[in-house]
């Protein structure tokens, strides 16, 4: 990283830096009055590890009666002295900085515009039209990184979803990072849950049920919007690794070439085979998790089910098999189809809990998501995705709903949990989720990625007012209307939140803004290795 820094119009006096948050803001001060901004303040001009770290940097000049002054700060990333140089040396002048800045905001502006909304509700199109595909863009795919997570990762499902959002946009963005993901397949069937690319190049093998089956969903979707089926005759690699020994539930690696080279097409139905495996309540087994990573011990023995999987599998066979009857393998348009009958019938019976879906079955046959459970009653994954898989009749998608409205969202608060009661006592074990105090991240908080999908599925449902009345109230314009509604959310009013908390005293305060590749070997990684040991000790927060 670098920050450099022009004045035209004056002559610079002295320069400071320092890459300390203490010798910036000073001890027990905050940012309203930081200790810099004292006359005659100096920075220390310290840098190196073992600070708190920040950027500041500090010019002194003076001014004469009527004169003016330009100063331009430049923030960037370079990987040598020399790269930097070259590029300062492309900013001498005021002209060239103003035409670097013009660039870049155009093609901002061609991103952010092409599609753009209108609607009753100006907290939906302020974030819809521009802030929202800049955050994507800019902050999930290409920096996967944010102020309160830094990870750097590629999530396979993560930025396979973000891509999906770009597909009117820039599709070819999309089609970079289907066959990016795709290139991330072992020969096996299996994904990088996810991975650092090159020079590190090193990633996490797991046993997590949807990874893989995100490439043929945003695949279809990808040539059902561009039309641009030659995708699926490009050529990717396989990637090879050991496997994951018996008992051994993830492991970080450096897989390897395979030598094996397919198509899409292939990667795709390699990740749908891997898929059809089912349970004793014919549901698809759920593995180390299924998009919700904190259940990662509900199904760690091989038994486990996941209902939400049954729904989403549904969903993604037949959006697949149109490809696959266009491509005359009629073999797989059967068997397919076959299995999304057998699913939509274990959905059915199995999934169907009298007044809402269930969530799972853990590796004992017993069941969360049920009004015979105290804790984890309900869970708005599978009750949206009834409605968004079309797996079931439209009587008991309302009625599905109709719970979900009920008892997830609270619009005193302004969110929609993922689920309700959280974790705190259940003898079972679902995992890591446990681990998160009452309230907060998947643990009954408001998980924002799901909260969107109960809004989707209001509006499949035709509820279309009460639909846009809750996508406004998700919207960080909306938790920041007010003095008082900015100190309890705490976040930038122009980013969406990852995740926004459901309990006292932190009830409503936002957490993780553009939070992606949570995974990448950062802080929850690390958190989560404390988490789990101290439950296997019987411990809790």
């Amino acid at each position: 990283m670098f920050a450099a820094a022009r004045l035209f119009g004056a002559e610079i006096e002295a320069r400071a830096h320092s890459g300390d948050r203490l010798s910036f803001i000073g001890r027990h001060r905050d940012l309203t009055a930081p200790a810099a901004l004292e006359p005659n303040a100096q920075l220390d001009n310290r840098t190196g590890s073992g600070l708190d770290p920040c950027l500041a940097q500090q010019l002194s000049f003076t001014l004469a009666p009527a004169q003016t002054a330009t100063v331009v700060w430049l923030f960037g990333e370079v990987m040598s002295e020399a790269e930097l140089t070259a590029l300062l040396a492309q900013c001498l002048d005021a002209p060239a900085i103003a035409a670097a800045l013009a660039s870049a905001q155009e093609f901002w502006r061609d991103v952010v515009t092409r599609i753009q909304v209108q609607t009753p509700e100006p907290a939906i199109d302020l974030m819809l039209n521009g802030w929202i595909t800049y955050q994507n863009l800019g902050c999930r795919i290409w920096a996967r990184s944010a102020l309160y997570q830094s990870g750097g990762a590629f999530g396979y499902r993560d930025q396979l979803q973000d891509a999906a959002a770009l597909v009117v946009m820039r599709p070819e963005l999309t089609r970079q990072q289907i066959l990016l993901h795709a290139a991330q397949q072992f020969v096996e069937g299996d994904v990088l849950h996810w991975w650092h690319p090159a020079p590190i190049g090193r990633g996490l093998r797991t046993r997590f049920a949807d990874d893989l089956l995100w490439l043929p969903f945003v695949t279809a979707h990808y040539v059902r919007v561009t039309g641009d089926a030659a995708i699926l005759d490009e050529m990717i690699p396989f990637l090879t690794a050991p496997l994951l020994a018996p008992g051994e539930d993830e492991a970080y690696l450096q897989p390897q070439p395979s030598g094996e080279v397919a198509d899409l097409y292939e990667h795709c139905c390699r990740t749908l085979e891997r898929s059809l495996a089912v349970g004793a309540h014919g549901l698809p087994l759920m593995g180390t998790g299924d998009w919700n990573d904190g259940m990662n011990r509900i199904g760690r023995e091989g038994r486990g089910e996941s209902v939400w999987m049954g729904f989403f599998l549904y969903r993604i066979l037949g959006d697949f098999m149109p490809l696959c009857a266009a491509r005359g393998d009629d073999a797989a348009v059967a068997r397919y189809s076959a299995h999304q009958t057998a699913l939509a019938a274990a959905l059915a019976t199995s999934g169907w809990d009298g007044a809402w879906y269930r969530r799972a079955y853990d590796d004992d046959g017993l069941a969360l998501g049920s009004a015979h459970n105290a804790e984890c009653r309900i869970d708005a994954l599978a009750q949206s995705w009834a409605v968004i898989s079309g797996a079931v009749p439209a009587d008991r998608a309302a009625q599905a709903m109709d719970a979900l409205e009920t008892q997830l969202v609270d619009e005193d608060n302004g969110l929609i949990r993922l689920l309700t009661p959280p974790f705190i006592d259940t003898p079972q074990d679902p995992g890591y989720i446990k681990g998160y105090v009452a309230g907060v991240r998947e643990n009954g908080g408001q998980y924002t990625h799901a909260a969107c999908w109960a809004v989707l599925a209001l509006a499949k449902l035709g509820r279309r007012e009460r639909a846009a009345r809750l996508l406004a109230m998700l919207s960080p314009v909306s938790h920041t209307a007010t003095p008082a509604a900015v100190a309890r959310y705490r976040l930038e009013p122009y980013a969406l939140a990852a995740d926004v908390y459901g309990a006292e005293p932190h009830i409503g305060r936002g957490a993780g803004v553009g939070t992606p590749a949570r995974r990448g070997g950062g802080r929850e990684w690390r958190w989560r290795r404390c988490w789990e040991s101290r439950l296997k000790m019987g411990g809790r927060w």
